[in-house]
């Protein structure tokens, strides 16, 4: 999630200047229920067939000193810059609007639009436990722990400090101690080989070969991906240490829980539950809605590589995230939005792969206007007040007018959002070239102010 970084990087910041934005994680978002009893909630085939479309006009009308002031922005830089009016979209600004850059995690955007699209707000991820047959005397053999995908599946324990961040305050986790306390319920005393965790729902790639080189050398940047894992990823929090396993640790942390209940249980290797199996308890996620909502505010990295592959699993795939983003793209196009140059090789946007245009962007945030995509619109961070906007902007006209989702990686800094300082107006905005985070920052500050001054 790249909060520790972030915030770090902020606090540094803050000492010298006035900060901008980034593109990481630092969210306070809508909170959500632990657990959810209903079913998912599929799309409609109408809701199907009604595909929305997004157009943003080629014809610039803005007052000369607004195109004289991001002139100067994005004067010597390789970056894309287009500006609409927040009231009838008219474009007031637009430089290299369809030239593909390197977008960063501003690319969440789009995962989340085609989640949304393809599997609904109402869906919900859901986690199992089988065994080949229902408990006789309080005894089974064998547990199954069946990852269903969730992302934020989690121990009370790290659902509890997630809430001491601001990046993460208001996390929709799933309690895993929901899950055991149910199989306790159905009547669990005594598991005799112990709990496997079956992680078959995904390809077992934990780490894609394009992420960066240094990717979570000092920082915790993302956790080994996989279709079961608790505490995303992580072997232990504060500081965050990813597991060698995310398999392993599931089934040992839900094993604990489960003796924590007065469940005899011993350890065991992992393995695919049986054909059969009888399930014994489930959990189900928030609504996908809220989720993405934590993606966006905290820029969760985890969060929509797991969705990259949900869509593809959904999709009649194996859960792979080639598929997965290729899935992705054939939604942006079939939506209505731009793809020329739309190259995706993962969710997260960590790879320098990636390229996006920002007329593609903006047309995405435009699609939170309707109700289907409003997790496009409500989702965003605020400056100065939640998620990765948390401690950017302070002290500014822009504080708590701004509505963003940031993008920083080496060589990269990206902002897509909405600001109303009297007139509002919405944008898409990327650069690409070599400057330093900080400095990354100061050019997304100098974008907000040029917008803000009238």
């Amino acid at each position: 999630m790249q909060v520790n970084k972030l915030v770090r990087a902020l606090l540094a910041a803050l000492t010298l200047a006035a900060c901008s934005h980034g593109g990481a994680p630092a969210p306070a978002h809508r909170p959500g229920p632990t657990t959810a009893p209903t079913a998912a909630a599929a799309p409609t085939k109408a809701a199907k067939a009604a595909k929305p479309t997004t157009t943003i006009p080629t014809t610039t009308t803005a007052p000369p000193t607004l195109v004289n002031r991001l002139d100067a922005v994005v004067a010597g830089t390789n970056s894309c810059l287009l500006v609409t009016d927040g009231g009838n979209g008219a474009v007031r600004y637009s430089h290299q609007a369809d030239v593909p850059l390197t977008p960063a995690s501003t690319q969440k955007l789009l995962v989340a639009a085609a989640a949304l699209d393809r599997l609904g707000p109402a869906y919900r991820f859901t986690t199992t436990v089988v065994a080949r047959r229902r408990p006789v005397g309080g005894e089974v053999d064998d547990l199954w722990l069946v990852g269903g995908g969730d992302p934020l599946l989690a121990s009370a324990d790290y659902a509890a400090f997630l809430q001491t961040l601001p990046a993460t305050a208001g996390y929709p986790t799933t309690s895993a101690e929901a899950l055991a306390s149910a199989v306790a319920a159905a009547g669990v005393r005594t598991v005799h080989n112990g709990v496997h965790g079956d992680d078959s729902r995904y390809e077992p790639l934990r780490y894609l070969p394009t992420y960066p080189a240094k990717l979570n050398q000092g920082e915790f940047d993302i956790g080994p991906l996989g279709g079961l894992e608790i505490n995303q990823g992580l072997e232990r929090f504060h500081p965050d240490i990813p597991t060698p396993d995310p398999t392993i640790k599931a089934a040992q942390v839900f094993a604990s829980l489960l003796a924590a209940r007065g469940v005899t249980v011993a350890g065991a290797p992992d393995a695919v539950a049986p054909p059969g199996a009888v399930v014994l308890a489930q959990v189900q996620s928030a609504p996908l809605s809220q989720i993405l909502t934590a993606m966006l505010h905290a820029s969760d990295n985890q969060i929509a590589e797991l969705v990259v592959r949900e869509i593809d699993r959904q999709g009649g795939g194996k859960g792979t995230t080639a598929r997965g983003v290729q899935l992705v793209m054939s939604d942006v196009n079939s939506i209505g939005l731009p793809t020329a140059g739309l190259t995706m090789v993962d969710g997260s946007g960590l790879s320098a792969a990636d390229h996006v245009t920002c007329r593609t962007l903006l047309g995405a945030l435009g699609l939170g206007d309707q109700a289907r995509f409003s997790t496009l619109s409500t989702g965003l961070p605020v400056a100065a007040v939640s998620g990765g906007m948390y401690y950017l902007f302070r002290g500014t006209p822009a504080a708590g007018r701004l509505a963003a989702k940031g993008g920083y990686i080496t060589g990269v800094s990206a902002l897509v959002g909405r600001l109303d300082e009297g007139h509002p107006l919405r944008f898409a905005y990327i650069v690409n070239g070599p400057f330093s985070f900080t400095a990354g920052l100061a050019l997304e500050e100098n974008l907000v102010a040029a917008l803000g001054s009238g």
